[in-house]
């Protein structure tokens, strides 16, 4: 025991960081090369985006050649991304790009400054290893070296101030660009505002359009939310039969085919399983009465698919599936959704704004405004709750990485001290950080429920109330309970290498694809979603992680130079990673997009950092006073500058906020200026001189506007009238003679007519219907093609300018349906039963059964070989489909 003591645990800090550094650099080193060679066998993982989505969407191919994709990943523009995964995709890649700004000048400003101060002309015996390049190396007696410090934390942090500023320019400039821009202006949900909590007298559309009297341009549509709950359970049931019938089709269709197979290995049984493939002659009773013979003799009733109806298929007698699902084939809530004329309106109208019907969460618009108050408070309070009990184990994790210290103490614990060379480092360096991360891969389904729990009306606030929580419990223990402790540059280096070989490798989606595929692929919708359906990235997980990262990185910018340098290495590898991610990989749901909302959350929790920085710093300032007045000066000079960065975030929240969530007054009125004199020129046929000014509320110009547009309108309905007087007569002639020949004619053609009209159609329609597959197989190809395994698709268009400066864009706005923001309940119908084609024919049987039962079904667009196994090339037959899947 004697031969533990301090010196021997400081040594472990150095062997801790080397053992995680060539550790982490080992997985990555794997990691990358191991994508190298799967990117071009696996594209269905890799390269999904060059060939599933619409053409219009699709990324361009990579270079063959094993590395050239890395050029390729550089040099693409990452303006494209928002094309192809919008604005809250560009704008977190920009939120990496400026944390290698800050980060790289941080490296190089204290590596050259601050490192010599803390090293040269040192010789403490109470420091080794990487502790001599840090603040604690320096000696009291030396406390003028801490001026370098203190000036260049002040100019550090104006300068990262100065950094936000200018992206919080930027981001307000692509977010009300993106807002005003013809591809998102001209949706109506750019015009649609959500409101709750409504008192119940207020609650009718008449009450509505008078309180939203003063929204300017007027309301357009307003829906009331009203109470459907029984018709909402009935459509979740339906849905719910209907993925069971179509599994329940499928099974039976599987187990037909590998009984016909296991017959036809059989040689006595082959002669009476030949006649399955051939068609019903004249002598069959109904037009597929052979197929239900077939179907009938391969599939006994004891195999036919059979579940219990009751509590969660537990309970209840035994059923046929496809028989039982067959058969099963208000009052206002204080919710409504109001659409404007003028997206200038919805703005000023705000509640909830930028509203998809997608992206409504139905269940969570229907409570009154106490219930959501306390709904709001209980989440919060067991979010904080949450918070304590995690203590527990993530303290566990802090001794265990803080274990050579430990070892001085507890004299069972010596053994660790004393082991080999990798066994200390393993314990604290490899083992926290992989145990953290199993402890916080549960954590964001935990928030997720807490998070709905709030009641939030829409997902995409969803995510970003899960980035909020996560965040804290990131910051609380994943930094100050553990990486204050110990761990700072092992936890920085395995997020920085691991963490970013991780996401490139995608070796969790690549599991969880053929998971699927081998599993769940067994219906053709279910085939369509393994196919078809491309990742997307979940920002509100995946932002706290990398904020805590920049948290951790700010805070020991000047007590631990090194960590700069690590830090700028992990942000690059993240900056490359995920722009190779969002352009060749995910596909970003619309409806979800917010427009970049994550942005300026993620520039407030910069602060963060700042304040844990300066904070500690006028800590340990102050915890030296006693060793002389200068230190209290210090201390002092870090509480003032600790005030003029909350001064300055205020400043910027201030000044920002209001811009980057609604749309400015003027912006929307002169958009709308320019639209009016767009359709003044082109629809009144008025001339406009240059330096004539227009003003959009002018009552006279106004009213010269109606007047003119009557007059014209009145002079085209005189002159329409005219000429159909004048051809009124010509065209009674005409009529009268066509008459006359067809009548004398009739009889002789009629018997050549009734023989060759109806052969000449059904040829038509065969070759039309030929033409149609053909054209289909051209176009999808077959499921996989020789290399890749991919389907075959038609080649992608090039990508069109990335432009939201087009305030004077034409084309009307789409406007929903009667609807467009009632329950899906209300008026969705009931989804086609997507049945799997089969050699033996069987599933046009099966097909036409369901249709005589008055269920809609189709076989279209999906094929099962001969092993039972599903494949598609196409989406649902009762859905658009675009030649690619758009998310």
């Amino acid at each position: 025991m004697s031969g533990v003591n301090a010196g021997t645990a400081t040594g472990k800090t150095t062997e801790t960081f080397i053992t995680a550094l060539i550790t982490n650099s080992s997985f990555l080193a794997v990691e990358l090369i191991a994508f190298t060679f799967l990117k071009n066998r696996l594209s269905r993982i890799y390269t999904p985006r060059t060939y599933l989505p619409p053409p219009d969407k699709r990324a361009a191919e990579l270079p063959r050649g094993r590395w050239r994709w890395i050029l390729a990943v550089a040099t693409a523009p990452a303006t494209d991304i928002i094309r192809k995964n919008g604005l809250d995709a560009y704008m977190f890649l920009r939120f990496l790009r400026l944390m290698i700004i800050i980060f790289g000048s941080f490296m190089v400003t204290t590596w050259v400054i601050l490192l010599p101060i803390n090293t040269v002309g040192i010789h403490s015996s109470a420091a080794d290893g990487l502790n001599q390049l840090s603040w604690g190396n320096i000696p009291d007696r030396e406390w003028k070296r801490y001026a370098a410090h203190i000036v260049l934390v002040y100019i550090l942090t104006f300068w990262v101030i100065y950094l936000i500023r200018k992206e919080c320019f930027h981001y307000t400039e692509m977010r009300q660009g993106y807002l005003t821009s013809k591809s998102h202006s001209h949706l109506p949900q750019a015009r649609t505002v959500l409101l709750t909590s409504i008192p119940h007298d207020m609650c009718n559309e008449k009450d509505l359009r008078i309180w939203s009297s003063f929204v300017p341009g007027g309301v357009q549509n307003i829906w009331v939310y009203r109470d459907t709950k029984e018709l909402n359970e009935a459509y979740s049931k339906r849905l719910n039969a209907c993925n069971l019938l179509e599994a329940a089709e499928a099974k039976v269709l599987r187990y037909a085919i590998q009984e016909k197979l296991r017959r036809d290995q059989q040689p006595n049984r082959k002669s009476n399983s030949s006649s399955y493939t051939s068609q019903s002659g004249p002598e069959s009773s109904t037009k597929f009465q052979r197929e239900k013979e077939t179907l009938d003799d391969l599939v006994p009733s004891v195999k036919r698919p059979r579940h219990r109806p009751g509590f969660l298929g537990l309970f209840g007698t035994k059923v046929d599936t496809i028989k039982y699902c067959k058969k099963r084939e208000a009052k206002p809530l204080g919710s409504a959704f109001i659409q404007c004329n003028l997206q200038m309106g919805a703005h000023m109208a705000y509640k909830w704004i930028q509203v998809s019907p997608k992206d409504v969460i139905w269940d969570n618009i229907d409570d009154g405004v106490y219930e959501t108050r306390f709904r709001y408070a209980t989440s919060w309070m067991a979010s904080f709750g949450i918070i304590v009990a995690w203590f527990f184990p993530v303290s566990f994790v802090g001794l265990l990485s803080n274990v050579s210290e430990l070892c001085i103490k507890v004299k069972w614990l010596a053994w660790v001290c004393k082991a080999p060379t990798p066994v200390p480092g393993i314990l604290q360096g490899v083992l926290p950080p992989l145990i953290l991360a199993i402890l916080f891969a549960v954590l964001p389904w935990i928030l997720r429920g807490l998070a709905w729990y709030e009641n939030l009306p829409l997902y995409s606030l969803l995510s970003i109330s899960v980035y909020k929580r996560y965040y804290i419990f990131l910051v609380i223990h994943g930094f100050l309970v553990v990486t204050l402790s110990s761990g700072l540059t092992a936890t920085a280096i395995t997020q920085g290498l691991t963490g970013a070989g991780s996401a490139l490798l995608q070796v969790f989606t690549l599991l969880v694809y053929y998971a699927k595929k081998w599993f769940f692929g067994r219906t053709p919708r279910q085939a369509y979603a393994v196919t078809f359906t491309m990742p997307s990235a979940d920002f509100g997980v995946v932002l706290p992680q990398l904020s805590l990262l920049a948290t951790i990185g700010l805070a020991y910018s000047v007590l631990s130079p090194i960590i700069n340098g690590l830090a700028m290495l992990a942000f690059v590898l993240f900056y490359f990673v995920w722009k190779f991610l969002l352009t060749w990989v995910f596909d970003q749901p619309d409806e979800h997009e917010t427009g970049g909302l994550y942005f300026p959350l993620a520039m407030k929790f910069l602060f963060v950092g700042l304040y844990i920085e300066q904070f500690c710093l006028a800590a340990l300032f102050f915890l030296k006073s006693s060793s002389g007045q200068s230190f209290l000066v210090q201390g002092i000079l870090m509480v003032l500058l600790l005030a003029i960065t909350i001064g300055a975030q205020t400043f910027l929240s201030e000044a920002f906020d209001p811009l980057s969530n609604y749309l400015p007054m003027s912006l929307a009125t002169k958009k709308i200026q320019a639209k009016i004199e767009r359709h003044w020129r082109k629809e009144a046929g008025l001339e406009k001189g240059d330096n004539e000014a227009f003003d959009l509320f002018d009552r006279e110009h106004i009213r010269s506007i109606v007047r003119k547009r009557l007059n014209a309108a009145k002079a085209a309905e005189a002159e329409i009238s005219a000429e159909i007087s004048f051809l009124k007569p010509v065209l009674t002639d005409t009529f009268d003679a066509i008459k006359e020949a067809a009548s004398t004619h009739l009889d002789a053609g009629q018997s050549h007519s009734q023989q060759d009209l109806h052969p000449t159609i059904s040829r038509e329609s065969r070759r039309s219907g030929s033409s149609r597959r053909s054209r289909s197989r051209s176009a999808s190809g077959s499921p996989h093609s020789h290399k890749s395994n991919r389907p075959t698709m038609a080649p992608a268009a090039p990508a069109p300018a990335v432009k939201y400066d087009d305030p004077d864009s034409s084309g009307d706005e789409d406007d929903f349906d009667d609807n467009g923001f009632q329950h899906p309940s209300s008026y969705a119908e009931q989804p086609w039963i997507w049945i799997p084609r089969d050699e033996l024919g069987l599933s046009k049987y099966l097909v036409e059964e369901l249709k005589v039962a008055g269920v809609d079904a189709s076989d279209e667009g999906s094929i099962m070989d001969c092993e039972g196994d599903v494949e598609v090339t196409r989406s649902p037959p009762d859905e658009a489909w675009e030649g690619g899947h758009n998310a």
